[in-house]
């Protein structure tokens, strides 16, 4: 079985949002949920409740929307 160690204190989806977005540039609470019924954040479930760790979501958020410049992406490839 997969062993995960959940560093963070469980969050619900409001508290997600309000903790990893300002104010002005919170998506909606349907992206979330659309994001987590995609699998592109992590989420832990217990019984029908859905919990996030914090520090989890905002790791895979930085890994796939991560936007590199030119220079960025020259310096990973090593040219």
């Amino acid at each position: 079985m997969n062993e995960i160690t959940v560093t963070g204190k469980l969050l619900g989806a409001e508290q997600l949002l309000e903790q990893l977005f300002d104010a002005e540039s919170k998506p909606s609470l349907r992206w979330l949920r659309q994001q987590t019924k995609a699998k592109a954040i992590p989420f832990i479930r217990i019984g029908h409740l859905v919990f996030f760790d914090l520090d989890m979501v905002r790791a895979a958020l930085a890994a796939k929307n991560m936007v590199g410049g030119r220079h960025l992406m020259a310096s990973r490839t090593g040219v």
